[in-house]
């Protein structure tokens, strides 16, 4: 009996850990994307990292509305959670979650840390 008990103990143990790195390496492999890729191709569904210039940014009810812009487009994001303190119009983004038609429905934010003061925008968002 003992030694059954251990198998399976074991069988779980290999099932939990293949799960586990399942999982790591599917949002390892998103895909970064900029508004004017989601624009033009065909993500619907699928899990993206979208990067970009934040515009538009509201906050009501625990949730989180904002655009993503490039230089060429901008899409919505919609994130049910805290802001990040850093989070401001004008600040590079990049928004982890599904697309959804012409919306990102992200449940991860990241903002890019602070430029310099006075410093430009990169080129590709300005």
């Amino acid at each position: 009996m003992r030694r059954k008990n251990k198998l399976l103990f074991a069988g779980v143990g290999v099932v939990l850990l293949l799960a586990v790195l399942g999982t790591t390496v599917m949002s390892a492999s998103a895909e970064f994307v900029t508004p004017t890729s989601v624009d033009e191709g065909d993500y619907e569904g699928e899990w993206v990292n979208l990067e970009g210039q934040v515009a538009d940014l509201e906050q009501a009810d625990g949730r989180l509305t904002f655009a993503v812009e490039d230089g060429n487009t901008s899409v919505d994001v919609v994130y049910d959670g805290t802001m990040p303190e850093t989070m401001a119009e004008g600040r590079i983004v990049v928004a982890k979650g599904t697309v959804d038609g012409d919306t990102i429905r992200a449940t991860e934010l990241s903002v890019r840390a602070h430029e310099e003061d006075g410093a430009e925008p990169p080129e590709e968002y300005a």
